[in-house]
């Protein structure tokens, strides 16, 4: 199985890009292939309504997402929602690549309490995209990523995880050549 996790910021030095590593070496703990990647990572231009669908860039980031099972998309608030970068990674699907996958969600703000219109936001964004929303949706401090998050804060961050995996494992079956078929 293999999962994507999305840090919506590419500073290594930010809350969010700090607790995606972290969600990305829960998950491969667990047994999932990681695949990394920030909004800069796939060069997507900004969609401005003219784009070209069949441009080499996007093909490749819609064949990208076809090969992922699972997703934790992770953002901080941004005036009451996710980064315009996460969001334009999005706008560039059809619901084909994400059908019957499943997305866990985190987001930061300076209280926990503060990022959850990021997490509904995105939580419609994955709804849209025609995925499953694992019900662990996952607001923490930015700070307390920062300063390291305590037991029960990781115990959230890796139930979500968890919950991720599991959903996307039962959804899917592996076949004996690798390839995995979906359950009708």
């Amino acid at each position: 199985m293999k999962l994507m996790v999305i840090s919506a910021m590419a500073r290594e030095s930010s809350s969010c890009y700090i607790l995606a590593r972290q969600i990305e070496e829960i998950c491969k703990n667990h047994g999932v292939e990681v695949d990394f990647c920030t909004p800069a990572d796939p060069k997507l231009p900004i969609n401005d309504g003219d784009i070209d669908w069949a441009d080499p860039t996007i093909l490749a980031w819609q064949e990208r997402i076809a090969t992922i099972h699972a997703h934790i998309w992770v953002s901080p608030e941004y005036h009451s929602a996710m980064t315009g970068g996460l969001k334009n990674m999005f706008d560039y699907l059809t619901k084909a690549p994400m059908r019957d996958d499943v997305v866990g969600l985190a987001a930061l703000a300076g209280g926990g309490m503060a990022a959850l219109n990021t997490l509904n936001g995105m939580t419609t964004v994955a709804r849209s995209l025609g995925a499953w929303v694992a019900p662990q949706l996952t607001a923490l401090n930015s700070d307390d990523v920062k300063e390291g998050l305590d037991e029960r804060s990781l115990s959230r961050v890796e139930n979500m995880c968890v919950t991720v995996i599991d959903a996307a494992r039962r959804l899917a079956v592996e076949a004996p050549d690798g390839d995995d078929i979906p359950i009708s």
